[in-house]
């Protein structure tokens, strides 16, 4: 029994900084929720948490490295949800195409809080140069994975498409169904803004180019 309890003591010393860690951005995610980016401070974090300023301190070396990290763990939220469709052997373009908008519209990511959290980084970017470069680099992945579905998709279809603009467009619709939803939760289910996107894919991938 005692030449266990040293390994059990280093596998419960080493799982605990990453749950800390999570648990932070957790807490940092309600109080975006609760009082937005600026209104977001150490202290409320903190408490949310039910942790000290130094515990804090010992996990992310500032507010903006916490920040970061809490609106890449939002993204990665979003990217696991299509993760597995995306490198299905058998899928084709057009369902990995859907699999992205279906994601999008999921409770684990269609839900107040999540939708709260993504509005209040949304804000926050417009000013923090490190936030707007994160976004950016964000944003410019998700399209180019639209983007090769698209034409991928038009490809299986025996067609060519502008995939670029099809999958800007794509992108400002399904952000404009989270903000329009997060200001009127009653204005349209997640079903309608799935099958509204889905309508807008299939009228897209209609669209030849020569």
């Amino acid at each position: 029994m005692s030449e266990t309890l040293p390994a059990e003591k280093k596998r419960r010393t080493r799982i605990e900084p990453e749950a800390r860690r999570r648990s932070i951005i957790e807490a940092t995610m309600h109080c975006i929720t609760r009082h937005g980016h600026s209104g977001t401070t150490i202290e409320r974090i903190c408490e949310q948490a039910g942790i000290s300023i130094g515990l804090i301190g010992h996990h992310f070396s500032s507010k903006e490295e916490l920040m970061l990290c809490t609106y890449q763990a939002l993204t990665d939220q979003l990217r696991a949800e299509t993760e597995q469709h995306l490198t299905r052997k058998n899928a084709s373009a057009r369902d990995r195409l859907t699999a992205m908008i279906k994601s999008s519209f999921k409770g684990s990511i269609f839900n107040a809080f999540t939708l709260t959290t993504w509005l209040g980084f949304w804000g926050a970017a417009v000013s923090s140069p490190e936030l707007k470069k994160l976004n950016h680099t964000l944003y410019f992945d998700y399209r180019a994975e639209l983007e090769k579905c698209f034409e991928q998709a038009a490809e299986e279809q025996g067609k060519r498409i502008d995939s670029r603009s099809a999958a800007l467009t794509l992108t400002a619709l399904i952000d404009g169904f989270w903000l329009e939803w997060t200001l009127d939760h009653k204005a349209f289910s997640a079903a309608k803004a799935q099958a509204c996107c889905q309508l807008v894919a299939t009228l897209l991938l209609a669209n030849e180019t020569s």
